[in-house]
């Protein structure tokens, strides 16, 4: 029941990544057209500021609209998020062709508050849904990441196809499945939820204790750290350093699909990374085992550690034969347990927001801060790393990040064993199970 409920925003969810893997796609090749067929000059510069328009605008806002959701409703959100996408993606179409970036920017900023509108709410509304049934909440949060990775891996697949068939009119197709997301998320059903209705100042107090609850505060460098990591290996830079010709290098992996083929060489590793990727979170979803969220997310730092040391091994020639074969095994290991840290946090963070359930919507917008700061900081730092070192850089940044996120989820375990003990004897039979306390209490209920 559970699952059917929350199937509609789950496919709104994949049809509004896909939609954006693809316009990022047939953006790049519309502006590759420009440069190339049009004469006009822009720059690799000029190209990178136009996702950086997009994350600070989307990380600003997200928690604003997502503390918005909590007075004025979820669904008022989940309707105008995807007409506000549709806009900007139908804008594309008339892109100037005389300096375009100060108009691509403007679109950029609209696109983020697309984002901004839909992704803190849809989780706002899958930890509404799971508050009566939390043992289901993983579960969710599992197929929501699913959703998310494969939708955006699907766009990327099609953005290319839909330029080839259709140039400038692929954004006519992609402006026209917002449709199909506003009409996705409109099938999600009504449920109750805490509503927040109180005097601004209030509610600006509440908000500065939500941003200053130590739960969340130690789990902000953890999350940033992860989502950095992601921003690392799903990334241009990887696929800079596998194609470029390296000859003079003794790194293994450096240039290693620069000869013939090397764009269907590059598109297999990255299609059996995706699926594999897919598949571990299928287990997460399905068979969750029953391990508490931050046990899970202390496995996939080792987890990140395994991988790193089964990179190097491949990319420094340390053993042929059966012992790369272990490396190869010893990666694929690393890589299932990574998977388990997006759900958990997911998981963990609508966890936190029972705590303050009025002020759900700012807790879950959050996410968007943690992704792109952590995105910002894995791109960036992963440039110069991979300048001074190769491939063997972004071994060491991702040890460097595994180790911060490392000491928060220690220090947060602690935490956690310590607000245990504290409550424990203070706790009846019902809410020492976690289910059945909801933080602040319920001031009325609405429909989402």
């Amino acid at each position: 029941m559970l699952r059917r409920s929350a199937a509609p925003l789950l496919a709104g969810t994949v049809v509004q990544r896909a939609s954006s893997g693809a316009t990022v796609v047939v953006l790049g090749l519309f502006l590759a057209h420009l440069t190339l067929r049009q004469g006009h000059h822009i720059t690799s510069l000029q190209v990178g500021l136009l996702p950086v328009a997009f994350y600070v605008t989307e990380l600003s806002l997200a928690p604003l609209m997502g503390g918005l959701s909590d007075r004025w409703g979820r669904r008022f959100f989940m309707t105008v998020g995807p007409l506000v996408g549709l806009i900007q993606v139908g804008l594309l179409f008339f892109v100037p062709r005389v300096n375009p970036l100060p108009y691509l920017l403007a679109l950029q900023v609209l696109a983020g508050l697309s984002g901004a509108m839909i992704t803190p709410v849809v989780l706002c509304y899958l930890a509404d849904f799971t508050t009566t049934n939390q043992s289901q909440r993983m579960r969710l949060m599992s197929l929501y990441e699913l959703a998310t990775s494969g939708g955006l891996a699907a766009g990327i697949v099609c953005g290319g196809l839909l330029w080839e068939h259709l140039e400038r009119g692929s954004f006519a197709v992609l402006a026209a499945s917002y449709l199909l997301v506003a009409l996705f998320l409109g099938l999600a059903p009504a449920i109750p939820r805490v509503t927040n209705h109180g005097q601004l100042r209030q509610v600006v107090r509440r908000y500065w204790g939500v941003v200053r609850m130590p739960r969340l505060f130690i789990f902000v460098p953890a999350w940033v750290c992860i989502n950095a990591l992601v921003g690392i290996w799903f990334s241009s830079q990887l696929t800079f350093i596998l194609s470029k010709p390296m000859p003079h290098t003794h790194q293994f992996l450096m240039g290693i699909t620069s000869g013939p083929n090397g764009g269907h060489a590059i598109s297999l590793i990255l299609g059996i990374l995706v699926l594999f990727f897919g598949l571990c979170l299928l287990f997460w979803a399905y068979f969750p085992l029953q391990v508490a969220r931050l046990r899970l997310m202390l496995a996939s730092i080792m987890g990140v550690y395994l991988s790193c040391i089964a990179l190097f091994g491949i990319n420094n020639h340390v053993g042929h034969g059966a012992l790369f074969a272990l490396w190869i095994m010893l990666l694929a290991l690393g890589i299932f347990a990574e998977t388990s840290f997006a759900p958990s946090a997911l998981a963990y963070l609508a966890d936190i927001s029972e705590e303050s359930a009025r002020d759900r919507g700012l807790v879950m917008g959050l996410y968007s801060i943690f992704l792109g700061l952590g995105q910002i900081l894995g791109n960036g730092l992963g440039g110069v790393f991979a300048g001074l070192y190769g491939f063997d850089g972004l071994v060491y940044l991702t040890v460097i990040l595994a180790s911060v996120a490392l000491i928060s989820l220690l220090w947060l375990f602690r935490q956690e064993r310590k607000r245990e003990w504290v409550s424990a004897p203070q706790m009846g039979p019902k809410s020492a199970g976690g289910c059945d306390t909801i933080g602040e209490g319920v001031l009325s209920h609405g429909k989402s």
